[in-house]
């Protein structure tokens, strides 16, 4: 071979490798922390890549940290996490402030949130005028709790919402009596059930009340090195897949990562896959933006006119949709729920 021919396929080979992206270009995993926000099922998915395998697959060594609001957004912002998992309505509001975040995906569509009262309240009607405990005013708890009890037409303006800390400290605070009720989420309430206190309202019972996470990332991201996001899209996939596959690596996972009862593993595992509550297909859907906005017009000036299609890009599910990505993982049975995610995604 001459040498020009050597130099040519050198140079192709350069190309090449320089197109598949950073981390095969440096012939090593990329370095990359990402936070989550609790350690309940909205961010299972992070730790099932993780023990899994997937976030290796796809080129990302990743180092996952809890940190709860503000400080995830915060990191995302600094740059000192590639992506933080939190709900919609709090990631919207954060990407009204400026032009340097986007919203990628909706890990989570369905919300296990209940209202958890002591025995002294009736009925979710009871609440008003109680103290209900929520992680801090303005978390989505709150903002899960406020849709819940105008749904249900009880009134808001007179209740007392007590910032608690995680749902394991707003449990406490209803047992101890510092609040009358909780916004909680399994297995944090199961015991308290089985000790006779009652679950009031149950958003699983209201379809009409949507509740959503997302992936924040930097825009600048999501511009220079787009193969990051689809990354953590992907392994994210196959998370999802694994969990409802495999319960004995899901119940592992689970227990690795929070403090939940052995007794309860189980149950909780049952009851997540019964609801139906990790996205297998996880885009942003027009529904839950519709929702949000409706809900949060009144406390955020402008919400109902900023343009989210500005922040909530919907290309790097589209790139997976139309490379066959789902087919790959799931295989050909997947198709029309593809159809109607993408359907009826916001755009």
């Amino acid at each position: 071979m001459s040498f020009i021919s050597r130099m040519v396929q050198a140079l192709c080979a350069a190309l090449l490798i320089a197109a598949a992206g950073p981390a095969l270009a440096e012939g090593k995993l990329k370095d990359v922390t990402i936070v989550y926000p609790t350690p309940g099922s909205t961010s299972w998915p992070i730790w099932f890549a993780k023990e899994g395998g997937y976030f290796e697959k796809y080129g990302l060594n990743v180092k996952v940290e809890m940190a709860m609001h503000p400080a995830g957004p915060a990191a995302v912002a600094s740059g000192e996490a590639l992506t933080h998992n939190l709900g919609l309505d709090s990631a919207m509001l954060a990407a009204m402030k400026g032009d340097q975040i986007v919203l990628v995906g909706s890990p989570l569509h369905k919300g296990q949130f209940v209202i958890l009262a002591n025995k002294s309240v009736a009925d979710a009607k009871a609440l008003a005028g109680k103290r209900v405990a929520v992680g801090r005013v303005g978390d989505p708890p709150y903002h899960y709790g406020l849709a819940m009890l105008e749904y249900l037409k009880v009134s808001t303006k007179d209740i007392n919402w007590v910032s608690a800390g995680t749902p394991p400290q707003r449990a406490l605070a209803v047992k101890n009596g510092l609040a009358d009720a909780a916004l909680l989420t399994p297995p944090d309430y199961y015991a308290l059930v089985d000790d006779g206190y009652k679950v009031v309202a149950d958003l699983a019972d209201y379809p009409e009340v949507p509740v959503a996470t997302t992936y924040m990332f930097q825009r600048k991201v999501l511009e220079q090195t787009p193969e990051l996001v689809e990354a953590v899209l992907k392994a994210h996939v196959e998370a999802v897949k694994r969990f409802y596959d495999d319960k004995a690596f899901a119940i592992a996972t689970i227990k690795k990562y929070s403090k939940v009862d052995d007794r309860y593993l189980s149950r909780l595992y049952d009851d997540t896959v019964k609801a139906k509550v990790l996205e297998r297909i996880p885009y942003v859907s027009a529904q839950s933006i519709k929702a949000i906005v409706e809900r949060g017009k009144e406390q955020t000036t402008g919400m109902d006119k900023f343009d989210f299609r500005k922040v909530i890009p919907e290309g790097p599910m589209d790139k997976l949709v139309d490379e066959g990505f789902f087919e790959k993982v799931y295989g050909p049975s997947i198709k029309a729920e593809v159809a109607a995610a993408r359907a009826a995604s916001f755009r």
